[in-house]
């Protein structure tokens, strides 16, 4: 019986070898899962209108709704961020879209957060990571 293994077969172990490479991807040098993008968010542009008194009144429209990878800064980066006053900064991955700037803003639950800075990761236009920190309303 050419072919048939007794027991279990040899093929099945490198199959689920390559399953298990193909479920990860490549961000900046580290091997992550793309299950962990997990958190929707909704990404907004901005615009100014007028408003009856003439004065400028920043009006917010939806972009897309995504699924991200999002990630509270902590330890040495959380020092930094405080030194900046930033509040509630965190790290968020994307799959890549354009026309995101740091004038959008990133609504997660109904908490709003600015943009502080975006990187195009390996200039591959596959995930876009940005830096971002709570707007304070007011």
């Amino acid at each position: 019986m050419a072919g048939h293994f007794i027991g279990r077969s040899q093929s099945s172990r490198p199959a689920k070898a390559v399953a298990r490479l193909r479920a990860n991807m490549e961000l900046n040098g580290k091997v992550t899962n793309p299950g962990e993008m997990r958190t929707k968010i909704t990404l907004q542009a901005r615009t100014v209108s007028e408003d009856a008194g003439g004065f400028e009144k920043p009006t917010w429209s939806t972009i897309a709704e995504v699924w991200s990878k999002w990630i509270n800064v902590h330890g040495s980066e959380a020092w930094t961020a405080q030194s900046v006053q930033a509040e509630q900064p965190a790290t968020v991955t994307i799959r890549y879209k354009s026309g995101i700037d740091t004038t959008c803003s990133v609504l997660k639950g109904t908490g709003r957060f600015e943009i502080i800075s975006i990187d195009d990761i390996r200039e591959r236009h596959e995930y876009l990571e940005l830096k971002v920190r709570r707007i304070r309303s007011g």
